[in-house]
């Protein structure tokens, strides 16, 4: 009943090793996308349409269900020239500010149509002026939600040590248990194989022992 439960115990422990394993190679390959998909700087990280941005400054802190605050990370569905379009008052729209050379993530409070050109004005919920107007091929993504804090993690995690520190480290050190583990495991059959190669010979050489007694015993008789 022990070894039993021991068994139990020890492939829960693999199937969550495994888990945490994967997740890992997960993280570090979405990551990896995401950066790599960055080719200039105006571009937004994302995987399969869905962005994410750490917030740099206060301009958009208040007491609105969509605020958020610097050090949080947002999370932004990007655009495409239908979706441009659609865009209405309220909504929050990621933009790149050639100004200061950064992405502006700031609310849309009017929708301009100036002939055949479409324009937004956005502003901070924390700033008192407006960002002038917007041309509606500018924007970039419109904002889903946010996670407090997270954005001061992504911003070291964008460091060379942040990476190292806490993807490649982790992900290395995994391979090398994997790797240990899997030479323990060769090392195991073979050394199985060799126990029964080892009482296979030793019972021929039984047999043959036997046959020989026997055919002494017969001439002796």
């Amino acid at each position: 009943m022990e070894k039993k439960n021991t068994q139990v115990v020890k492939r829960v422990f693999k199937i969550v090793f495994n888990t945490i394993f994967y997740s890992m190679i997960a993280l570090l390959i979405g990551f990896s996308i995401a950066t790599m998909k960055i080719k200039s700087e105006d571009n937004i990280a994302n995987i399969f349409g869905a962005g994410f941005l750490s917030v740099q400054s206060d301009s958009m802190e208040g007491d609105l269900k969509d605020s958020f605050f610097k050090g949080d990370m947002v999370f932004v569905n990007m655009l495409n020239d239908q979706t441009r379009k659609e865009l209405q008052v309220g909504d929050i729209v990621t933009y790149f500010d050639t100004n200061i050379r950064a992405f502006n993530t700031h609310r849309i409070i009017e929708v301009v149509q100036i002939e055949d050109q479409l324009y937004y004005l956005t502003k901070g919920d924390n700033t008192s002026g407006d960002d002038g107007l917007l041309h509606s091929n500018q924007a970039l993504a419109v904002y889903r939600s946010s996670v407090s804090g997270l954005g001061t993690a992504l911003d070291y995690l964008q460091t060379p040590s942040g990476f190292a520190l806490f993807i490649i480290l982790p992900v290395v050190m995994i391979l090398i248990f994997e790797g240990v583990v899997l030479i323990r495991n060769i090392m195991a059959l073979n050394h199985a194989k060799l126990e029964d190669q080892y009482t296979s010979e030793k019972e021929k050489i039984r047999q043959q022992i036997l046959a020989e007694m026997k055919k002494e015993q017969g001439t002796q008789v």
